[in-house]
């Protein structure tokens, strides 16, 4: 039996915040083989509301060390370098998980109400 490795911590919070891997490829293969692929697609939109869940409660997070970040900055002038690169770091990740529950709610959409 082969020995097969553990996932990284990396790997583990990819497949815990990213829900691409739970799809298949509908654009190749024979029309026979894009059906069922769609078919299994429609199958695991179920999991999306929960990733969309989990970056709803990440994103409010972030905007929250955002704004802790700003007011900190303003209070610590000595560390300003230090709270400007995290109030830059918390916005734009605050950005990017908009833009992916902008997404998984798309795909949700798609695969629920487009037959």
């Amino acid at each position: 039996m082969p020995n097969t490795p553990e996932p990284g911590l990396l790997q583990l919070l990819y497949l815990y915040f990213i829900p691409y891997w739970l799809f298949r490829d509908v654009s190749h293969g024979d029309q026979m083989l894009r059906e069922q692929n769609y078919r299994y697609n429609r199958e695991q939109r179920k999991y999306l509301p929960g990733y969309l869940l989990k970056w709803a409660i990440l994103c409010t997070v972030l905007l929250a060390s955002h704004q802790l970040a700003r007011e900190l900055t303003v209070l610590v002038p000595d560390w300003d370098h230090l709270f400007r690169i995290w109030t830059l770091f918390s916005g734009v990740s605050f950005a990017v998980g908009v833009a992916l529950m902008s997404n998984i709610m798309v795909a949700w959409s798609f695969l629920t109400f487009i037959p």
